[in-house]
């Protein structure tokens, strides 16, 4: 039988030592009862949209002149429009719209701040003045206005408006990663992964990055809770997603004349509703994951 080496047997520790940390903190998830509760919320919205062309009533663009702004009833369980859509159907379709919008979205924005962030971090000197320097001249415009702006410039659409919110929201987990690449690049275990010839890219992304996954983890939680706050506001200006298309935030463009907001308050009051327990659901899983992952947490 071989005998194991000194260098197995560390790797064998930091093999059950990582293990043990993220069991750790998978019990202390299942013990925040808000994160729970954001988590099953989410879920059931998630499984709504997936199943909205199983679990729709009606087209949710098809007009029915003859049904316009009809109460909830049987017929049409959340009512319908001016122009007799259903509002069910279009709140299921939405959710498919508006959630995308919010993880591709966020999803653009964290590879750009990992990216960013990593390489500020670990090279530092002049390059991390120049990269962060760039980080606080898109930082210094208010995000919602500068979004606005390009979004009327490239025109009203899912895509851009996916990619708008994605390259302007990135900074700040940038900056997120940078100050932990610092504050891990002269640890020793990255002293000796250079000193034996490993090359700056495999430091950063297999070395250091496995220490910012939990960090960047829920900072892109409650990016795309923000996401899905400034796709609701693009497209209750008229420039996010367009009709027919539904989306949370045009459906509550649609509601906003006072005759509708005093005598059918069930076109907006449903689209509200998911875009605000949407970004609580999300914003409790956010938080739930910030305690899980926090190794001082009491939880």
């Amino acid at each position: 039988m071989s005998a194991v080496t000194p260098s197995q047997h560390q790797e064998t520790e930091a093999m059950v030592a990582g293990e043990g940390l993220w069991v750790k903190a998978r019990k202390r998830f299942l013990r925040h009862k808000l994160a729970l509760l954001g988590l099953v919320i989410l879920s059931a919205m998630v499984l709504l949209a997936v199943l909205a062309p199983v679990i729709e009533r009606y087209s949710p663009i098809a007009l029915d002149l003859g049904s316009m702004g009809q109460a909830p009833s049987g017929a049409h369980w959340l009512g319908t429009d001016t122009t007799g859509r259903d509002v069910w159907s279009r709140i299921v379709h939405a959710g498919q719209v508006s959630l995308s919008v919010g993880l591709v979205a966020v999803s653009i924005s964290t590879l750009i701040g990992i990216v960013i962030g990593s390489i500020a971090g670990y090279a530092a000197g002049k390059v991390d003045m120049v990269l962060m320097r760039f980080t606080d001249m898109v930082m210094a415009f208010p995000s919602l206005v500068m979004i606005i702006t390009i979004a009327s410039v490239l025109g009203p659409s899912i895509y851009n408006t996916m990619l708008v919110i994605g390259i302007l929201t990135w900074p700040g987990i940038a900056r997120l990663v940078r100050g932990q690449f610092l504050s891990f690049r002269e640890q020793q275990f990255v002293l000796a992964a250079r000193s034996i010839g490993v090359s700056p890219f495999q430091i950063m992304f297999r070395h250091l990055f496995p220490n910012v996954v939990g960090t960047v983890t829920v900072a892109a939680t409650f990016g795309m809770a923000n996401a899905i706050l400034q796709e609701a506001s693009l497209s209750f200006l008229g420039l996010g997603v367009q009709a027919p298309t539904p989306s949370w935030g045009n459906m509550l463009q649609d509601a906003q004349s006072q005759t509708i907001l005093e005598g059918m308050p069930w076109l907006w009051l449903a689209p509200g509703l998911m875009i605000a327990l949407a970004v609580l659901s999300i914003n409790f899983i956010g938080d739930g994951l910030r305690d899980a992952l926090d190794p001082r947490s009491s939880l």
